[in-house]
């Protein structure tokens, strides 16, 4: 691809980007009860009602017998701090051995991939084909991210996610070999940290969670510090290192 089309390409993914961003901005601070049965009726579902969603602390899941999307805004919300989550010491040490490669926004379409089969091989995946497609649409324009952990030019771990301002909302993970999915976990908490994200949102406090520190936040602290979050620029980018 030439040049100036790469760049002609970068600056307008850059300007929907913000266009999206201001659009959070604008719908941040709803009534997401109200919002909610809005969201129901608007099917199939697409790039902009995710943002809709995620600006008012909404997200969702499909049922995948019928198709249909349902919304969630559970009354505490499971959330991991930006700061002061340390990985596990076996984590630690295999990402400085470098047994993998990890990147960012490299091979979302795989990952969103692997995700919804790792699912569905465990209890029904919630990532039908409907979602998958609006969440690749949310990444073209710059709002969903990905990180891949790599071993070799095999791809055997990955995470994505929703970032809007300084708010990233992790949606799914899978892994392939050990070690993994905590190898790329732990470089998406150290480029949050890194990159000057403000709430990192994991939905349920889940036992492995807790662990690293996550907590619970009330409905209503939770849509407070996200509407903070979202008028907070920042830019994610791949750190490094994990520490």
């Amino acid at each position: 691809m030439p040049a100036s089309l790469i760049r002609s390409f970068g600056r307008s993914r850059l300007r929907v980007a913000r266009a999206l961003l201001a659009l959070a901005r604008r719908m941040s601070g709803g009534d997401g009860d109200a919002l909610m049965p809005a969201l129901f009726d608007a099917q199939p579902l697409r790039a902009d009602t995710l943002v809709r969603a995620y600006a008012n602390g909404l997200f969702p899941m499909a049922d995948e017998a019928s198709g249909r999307v349902h919304w969630f805004d559970p009354p505490v919300r499971g959330v991991l701090p930006i700061d002061g989550v340390q990985p596990g010491k076996e984590t630690r040490r295999v990402a400085r051995q470098k047994r993998f490669r990890v990147t960012l926004d490299t091979a979302f379409d795989q990952v969103i991939g692997h995700c919804a089969g790792n699912a569905r091989r465990q209890q029904g995946s919630w990532i039908t084909d409907e979602v998958a497609g609006a969440y690749r649409a949310l990444h073209r324009m710059g709002a969903a991210h990905s990180i891949e952990v790599w071993q070799g030019d095999a791809l055997v771990g990955g995470l994505y996610g929703v970032a809007i301002g300084g708010y990233f909302a992790g949606e799914s993970q899978f892994h392939l070999v050990n070690n993994a999915g905590a190898v790329g976990f732990a470089h998406l908490c150290a480029s949050l940290r890194a990159s000057g994200f403000l709430l990192h949102d994991v939905q349920f406090l889940k036992p492995h969670l807790a662990k690293m520190g996550a907590f619970e936040l009330p409905r209503a602290e939770f849509r407070h510090r996200l509407a903070e979050a979202i008028a907070r620029p920042a830019r994610l980018a791949l750190s490094p290192d994990v520490d």
